[in-house]
């Protein structure tokens, strides 16, 4: 992708809309699908929209997700394979009213697996499909939608209570021809106790039994090689292109480093599995004493005690090094290889701008040197402000001392790629939809 993210489309957005307009252009298309209905969201398309297709359509579904954006002024901005047969797209969208982004999660599948163990296949799930006329879509069957999430919910060992209420809507309505259709994945005694638990509507007596259905789902159902192989491809292929993100935060303490953290843990949760935040080092081995002095360290005052000598502070260098190093391979690149977000609050190059902060007596070729051998953010942020509102939230600067560091920082923008200077003077959201519009961007154009 190569299209830049414009926040000013004036189209008004909404998943009910966003809905609409997808079977549209499924239907221009002519492709088959069928809609798999949440059981916690089977009324108001609230939250992801679950798409079934065959497996030659799957293939393809990138391009089809990709063009159906761009006729609609929507912006993917992240894609993941969670299964050899399913993978889901986030979209996103500037709400006006709102004033930030919103995204819709597209998750679409060919055959039914779950973490490998092959259940359904697409041609079976579609031509079992029924079209709802009042809503003018097509789904699966009652007695599919039954089996799906069945299922579903079984191989994850948890039923919520509305989970339960829609399965037992199922049941009635196809009670008679369903007991067969188990026999596929559940033996009879499993088969007796799903049967009394939605004759009985007794979510506890099934809850109770979860770990046995469970059980026997898995011997009905086991993983072929061939399914094993593939997962292990998949998670491969994630690990050589992952669709995590690390996000490197730089700027002068006082700058709003820690309020930004949290508020963007809220803005890009939802394109991410898990959001995973550092500050200062990533505390594999060195927790930040070494050289420790009998005097007592004031960490509110960093910059007024006194720098180390040019050996002890070329050891300390190397230990931060170290650090970083073997910090980004054992604790931040797993989590970003499993599509999580990395915020870190400083990073090494944090050492160029102020080595003061660290003690450290400045040296820029060894501290430039280490820095590409480093494997770095994705992303940097680099929060400024004007030094006179800065002193007003940290005195114990000077402002020559303010000004210094400033400067220093905002030279980090142009020795840095996939920077981005923001003036947090004003309100934090609007630092907050900079910052995402920056970020949305890039994920945007790795696609």
């Amino acid at each position: 992708m190569t299209d830049t993210i414009n926040i000013e489309s004036e189209t008004a957005f909404n998943t009910n809309t966003i809905l609409t307009l997808l079977l549209k252009y499924l239907d221009n298309n002519q492709i088959i699908y069928a809609l798999l209905e949440s059981t916690d969201y089977n009324t108001d398309w609230e939250k992801d929209i679950k798409l079934l297709v065959s497996g030659k359509i799957f293939k393809k579904i990138s391009g089809h997700i990709y063009e159906f954006c761009e006729q609609n002024d929507l912006i993917p901005v992240q894609k993941l394979r969670y299964e050899t047969t399913a993978c889901f797209f986030v979209l996103s969208y500037f709400n006006n009213q709102q004033d930030r982004f919103v995204h819709i999660k597209v998750d679409v599948c060919c055959e039914y697996k779950i973490d490998g163990c092959f259940y359904l296949s697409s041609k079976e799930l579609l031509h079992n499909r029924s079209y709802v006329i009042e809503k003018n879509y097509w789904r699966l069957n009652d007695t599919y939608s039954f089996l799906y999430y069945l299922i579903k919910s079984i191989d994850k060992k948890n039923f919520s209570q509305t989970q339960f209420s829609q399965l037992s809507k199922y049941w009635v309505a196809v009670n008679a021809g369903i007991v067969q259709k188990l026999k596929r994945f559940f033996s009879e005694d499993s088969i007796t106790i799903i049967s009394k638990c939605f004759n009985g509507k007794d979510l506890n007596y099934l809850n109770s039994n979860l770990e046995d259905l469970n059980k026997d789902l898995q011997a009905k159902v086991p993983k072929l090689i061939r399914d094993i192989i593939s997962d292990k491809l998949r998670l491969l292929s994630g690990a050589l292109k992952p669709s995590g993100l690390v996000v490197g935060i730089l700027g002068r303490d006082g700058s709003g480093k820690s309020t930004f953290v949290n508020e963007m843990v809220d803005s890009l949760a939802p394109y991410f599995r898990e959001i995973n935040t550092f500050k200062k080092f990533p505390a594999l081995f060195y927790k930040g004493e070494i050289f420790k002095k009998k005097e007592a360290y004031d960490f509110s005052k960093p910059h007024y005690h006194k720098e180390r000598g040019r050996i002890a502070s070329f050891i300390k260098l190397n230990i931060i090094l170290i650090e970083f190093l073997f910090g980004y391979w054992l604790k931040i690149f797993p989590v970003k290889a499993k599509s999580h977000l990395v915020l870190y609050d400083r990073y090494f190059i944090d050492v160029l701008a102020d080595p003061r902060r660290y003690r450290i007596k400045e040296n820029k070729f060894f501290i430039k040197a280490f820095h590409y051998i480093l494997p770095k953010p994705d992303i940097w942020i680099i929060l400024d402000l004007p030094s006179d509102v800065l002193l007003q939230r940290k005195k114990e600067l000077t402002y020559e001392m303010a000004e210094k560091l400033r400067y220093e920082y905002l030279n980090l923008h142009s020795f840095l790629p996939n920077s981005i200077v923001i003036n947090n003077e004003e309100e934090i959201k609007n630092t907050v939809n900079k910052a995402s519009t920056f970020i949305l961007n890039y994920m945007h154009q790795r696609l």
